[in-house]
């Protein structure tokens, strides 16, 4: 037997609500003003401390002029009792997390254009100096919902795509439209039909070998492919090939900002068939009551809501 087994099965013996009884005579020095803090009878109370007595063999508290008087081993019991109550009244009470006040490191993975859009806002609210919190990002790879199992990683950011597995835990976080990105000097107009977009050439970011990517299911679903002759696994890599090309990078509305900041490259609108889509965070249910992790989706549910905001006042 295990020394967890053993400490289970002496404990299965004892009725811990006598040591709460105990704590409370000793404090009051009273069986009257104990029976009235703890909400019972004064017989109910006696009886009590008669059974405490029995469980540890000893008087624990006997009659003085001023009251109750702790017996040595009594004052010995309440000592450990001390340190002891407020470990078992952090186990049942409700947790919040501060964090500012208690450190905690948050492992996220997402992919590069996602993350170009969250990890920017989680700076400017966290890395101030006043919070305690880490956030360490993970590069986006293929497993990573092994890694998700086996607790590397507390939460991913990924597309709705249905491909995580089923007992994983997530919520939508906000909604993306599709934009194409090409150079300057293209020869694209500001806008784009699905002919024209299915008779270009594409520059595709893809994460999985093998899978379809978003764009292409939904050129598929029209009868379409696109003909794709590069294939990167990032975005950021991805803009920074277009110019001097006739390239078309199929992007996220999220990844505007960095698209009108280079000068080399310009936005066209995107072919109506490509149609919005989710992003969602996603996370195990092992870690779905505890209040650090709550707190972290929380605060992304609190950024995404901004971003959708947004986008309706545009």
């Amino acid at each position: 037997m295990s020394n967890m087994s053993m400490r289970l099965e002496k404990l299965r013996k004892v009725d811990l609500n006598l040591l709460v009884a105990f704590a409370a005579i000793a404090e009051e020095k009273s069986g009257t003003a104990a029976a009235a803090r703890l909400l019972l009878s004064q017989p109910a109370v006696s009886r009590a401390l008669q059974r405490a007595r029995a469980m540890f063999q000893d008087d624990l508290l006997v009659r003085s002029p001023r009251g109750f008087e702790l017996t040595l081993r009594g004052r010995e019991i309440l000592q450990d009792l001390e340190a002891l109550l407020p470990k078992m009244e952090n186990l049942v009470a409700p947790n919040v997390f501060d964090p500012t006040q208690e450190s905690s490191l948050f492992r996220i993975s997402g992919p590069d254009n996602v993350c170009t859009v969250l990890i920017p806002r989680l700076c400017r609210r966290y890395a101030n100096g006043g919070y305690q919190v880490q956030f360490e990002f993970h590069p986006w790879q293929s497993g990573i919902a092994e890694l998700v199992e086996r607790g590397q990683l507390d939460l991913v950011l990924h597309i709705d795509d249905g491909l995580l597995p089923s007992h994983f835990h997530s919520e939508r976080l906000y909604r993306e439209d599709w934009i194409c990105a090409v150079a300057k000097e293209s020869r694209f107009g500001d806008r784009m039909s699905l002919k024209e977009y299915l008779a270009a050439s594409h520059i595709v970011v893809g994460t999985y070998a093998g899978v379809q990517t978003i764009p292409d299911k939904q050129m598929a679903a029209v009868g379409g492919k696109r003909n794709s002759c590069i294939r990167v696994p990032y975005f950021g890599v991805a803009l920074h090939c277009l110019p001097g090309t006739e390239l078309v990078l199929t992007a996220t509305s999220g990844l505007m900002p960095a698209v009108k900041a280079n000068r080399k490259l310009r936005l066209v609108k995107a072919p109506q068939e490509l149609r919005p889509f989710f992003f969602l965070m996603a996370w195990h249910p092992r870690v779905n009551t505890d209040p650090r992790h709550q707190w972290l989706r929380a605060e992304l549910r609190t950024i995404s809501a901004t971003l959708d905001r947004r986008r309706e006042a545009l």
